[in-house]
This record gives structure tokens, sequence and C-alpha cells, in this order.
């Protein structure tokens, strides 16, 4: 008899205040979903976080489906949400953990009211459970017996090129209209794609449990056929590139670019998640240009040397000062990540990064405080260097981008950072030149949805409550 499939999207507004900045599409569900539909096995996706669904509507909407497996896709601000529906489905079920959050505290989440638990990529492992193989011999699991956790051999990093495209069938639209809402979306319908997994980097901050150090690109003609699939199908305008390291191999980023060219499609390119300004390239950005590109965002984190070798970020104050002027020159709009409370910050360090910042011809920047993720170096170091986390619930986790969550030996304290944190906003939003040069796209429509939202969340930075 042939097994039914629920996928679930936790959802990560946990309090009713609380703000979204962005709801992606779950790429990762429809990956796990396009591999199951490949072998004919039945597949739901229910996206609690898009349609802001409480944990009870969620065990409702579930039962219904009459599964034989339910899978969660946890972050961390999301667990305590998974395991309030988990603890709710009975037998028959089987719940099946993965997810970042999953593959950091596998031993947590099963006894959080789960059977199973996925470590690491999910699209082979999961087939495998549902197929109904031994768990005893499948890769990239941990699975109870009695009160012992048993965690199986790790799975090999699979090959991106050999997945089917993603099941953007099974949600709204495709995931490509106004619910879902990334990072400087301006056009619908859009859409998200990974062209790669994996990162060879080693910040402390990120979690590489999931798709490790490896960099596995898929090729340029794999990329177009998905980019290819979107616009025949979905009409799209604008795609939205979500990869770790886009332009790590940076031939390959430009023949991307160029069959992209070659179609004349006349879209919106962005990379929301941030590429590397150490393997920028004057050419590989006027590709970009020319191929429709209207937003780069470069992960710069901090403007003090070394707080940023401490990271280590791998990337130089002058490579990074270069790229951003290049950028700027060759008339992309151009956005710095940067982060307050990184490991050995202090206040002068910080005011450092604030400098580093307004010195530089940004669009806009976006800023966070550090946050010690499960599964990250960050979360191990706190912990072996006598540090405090301050959190106490998963939940807390969620929009921590204006509160310092943990303590650190020889580091400002958390007020210290919360303060810096807000000087930051003002500093550079509210610099007589910025706001000059900004004025034109208060009245651009294209540009209000971006203007409204970066307002909102600098109007909230500056709270202190």
């Amino acid at each position: 008899m042939t097994k039914k499939v629920v996928l679930v999207q936790p959802n990560y507004k946990v309090k009713a205040d609380a703000e979204i900045w962005t709801t992606n599409p779950p790429l990762g569900l429809l990956y796990l979903a396009a591999v199951l539909e490949k072998n004919k096995i039945p597949v739901k996706i229910i996206d609690a976080n898009v349609e802001n669904l409480s944990w009870r509507k969620a065990v409702s909407l579930i039962k219904k489906e009459k599964p034989d497996f339910v899978g969660f896709s946890i972050m961390t601000p999301a667990a305590d949400w998974s395991a309030k529906v988990a603890k709710n489905l009975n037998s028959p079920i089987i719940k099946i953990a993965g997810g970042p959050h999953a593959s950091a505290l596998p031993k947590e989440i099963l006894f959080s009211g789960y059977d199973l638990c996925i470590i690491g990529e999910g699209e082979e492992t999961l087939l495998e459970i549902v197929q109904g193989k031994d768990r005893s011999i499948i890769k990239g699991i941990a699975y109870r017996k009695g009160r012992k956790v048993i965690i199986n051999l790790p799975r090999t990093p699979l090959n991106p090129n050999k997945l089917p495209l993603p099941a953007r069938h099974l949600i709204v639209k495709g995931g490509t209209d106004k619910p879902y809402l990334s990072a400087g979306t301006r056009y619908y319908p859009w859409a998200q794609i990974l062209t790669s997994r994996g990162c060879p980097y080693n910040c402390y901050f990120c979690n590489k449990n999931i798709f490790g150090y490896q960099f596995r690109p898929r090729t340029p003609a794999n990329v177009l056929r998905e980019i290819d699939f979107l616009v025949k199908n979905y009409r799209v305008r604008e795609i939205d590139f979500y990869d770790d390291s886009f332009n790590f191999d940076i031939k390959r980023a430009e023949k991307i670019m160029d069959l992209i060219i070659k179609r004349k499609y006349k879209l919106y390119l962005r990379f929301s998640n941030g590429i590397r300004a150490d393997k920028v390239t004057g050419r590989l950005l006027r590709k970009m240009k020319k191929a429709g590109t209207d937003y780069i965002a470069y992960g710069i984190e901090s403007g003090d040397e070394r707080v940023l070798s401490m990271i280590p970020k791998a990337e130089s104050l002058d490579q990074i000062r270069k790229a951003v002027k290049l950028t700027n020159k060759i008339g992309i709009p151009v956005t710095g990540f940067f982060i307050l409370g990184l490991l050995g910050d202090t206040r002068e360090s910080m005011q450092r990064t604030i400098d580093f910042a307004k010195s530089l011809p940004f669009d806009r920047i976006i800023l966070n405080i550090a946050a010690p993720f499960p599964g990250t170096r960050m979360w191990r170091l706190i912990k072996e260097k006598k540090g405090k986390i301050l959190i106490k619930k998963w939940q807390d986790f969620y929009n921590t981008s204006g509160k310092m969550v943990f303590t650190f030996p020889g580091m400002a304290s958390p007020v210290e950072v919360e303060e810096m944190y807000r000087r930051a906003h003002r500093d550079f939003y509210f610099r007589p030149q910025y706001l000059l040069k900004n004025l034109p796209r208060l009245f651009s429509l294209s540009q209000l949805p971006i203007m409204y939202r970066g307002l909102k969340r600098i109007f909230f930075s500056l709270r202190t409550d």
C-alpha cells in the first residue's frame, strides 16, 4: 500500500506582536517533496509559517490528511512550536524531525515527541525511511531504543545536479506570490533558487549541519533548466539567488549570467543572501548587471580587522572596500550585512564597524546582533569559554536582531551592544547626505515596498523596550 507523507514548515511567528521581515518559500521541503513524488509517493506541504497557523490548527490539518509520516523542517525559533505539534500526533503516524536545529541536537529532539531525526540533507534519507528500509542501516538518521539514542553513520553529500526541480506546485502559486516575501522583493511573480550547496568557509556563526563545507555547484545548464521552467510556467519576473557562496566559482557564475543574457528574459535578479567580496571581479559584475541584477548584498559582518579575523571571514577590509565601490560604480544597488556583538567585540570595534559602513556607498545596510544558534561553533565557544547564553526558550531566538542573548569574557556587555546597535541605525540612516541621496526612492512605486519594510525595521531597531 502506498504511504502518504505530510511535510510541515513550522510557524516562526511565535509571538502575537512579532515582526516578520521575510517569509521565504520552503525550498528544503520542496526538494524533499520532489524526490518523493518522483518515486510515486503522495505528499502534501503545510506551510504554517506563511499561513500563520497555531500549533493546534496545524495538528488538525495534519490529522485531516491521515498521513503515514509527517516531517518537520525545524529551525531553532520554531523548535517549541514543532514539539507541541509532534506531541499531539498519535501513532501510527511516524514523526520525523529534520533541518538545522534537529541536525544540531538530535538527542534532545528525540525526547521531544519525534520518532526519527534526519541529520543533514534529507532527500535520500527521507525516501529510504518512507520506503520502509531498516532504520539500522539508513545513513544520516538518529532514533531511540528505549532511553538510548542511536546515531547512524553520516550520509555522503549528494550531487545537486541529480535532484528533480523543487515541487513548487505544492504551495500557494508556487511560492511566487505576495504571501511569500524575501528581503528586497519588488516584482511579482518572483522565485527563490539555490544554484549550489555547501560553503567552504568556517564562520563561527554559521550552521553547517545540513549542507556542510564542500561546495557542490549545479551546472549552469542545470540552473537554466530551472529558470526556464520558472519563466514559462510561473511567468516569474524576479529571481532571488539564495546560495551561501554563489560566486565561489567565478567562471560558473559568469556562465550562468551569460545564459540568462542569451535568453533575453528581462528578469530582475537579486542576491539577498550575500555574495563573496573577495570573489568579485569587474567582468562578473558587468555580466550580472547586463543579466538584470538590481540587488547585491555582501556579508561584511565587521569593520574591525581583528574581529573579522576571529570569525574567520577570510576576507580583508580592503577587498570589501574594492568590491562595494566597484559594484556601486557599475550601477548595481548594494547592501551591506553587518553584525554587532561578535565574539571579541568592544565598544571601540563596533564604532569602527559603524564608521566603515558610513565610509562606503551602500544603498542600505542590514544590521543584526550576533546570536549563537545550536550547531554553530559560536554556540560551542560560548559554552567552552565560560560565556553564558541568556535565552531560556527556543522561541526566544526569534527576531533577536536588536537583542543581545549571550555574554562572553572580554567583550562588550549586552547593554553596550544594544546601545551601539541603535546608534548604528541612527548614524547611518539619518545622515543628511544619505537622506538626500535616497529621497527620490521614497517616491518610486517600485521601491515603496522596500522603503516601507526598511523604515519599519529601523523604527523597531530604535525601540528600547
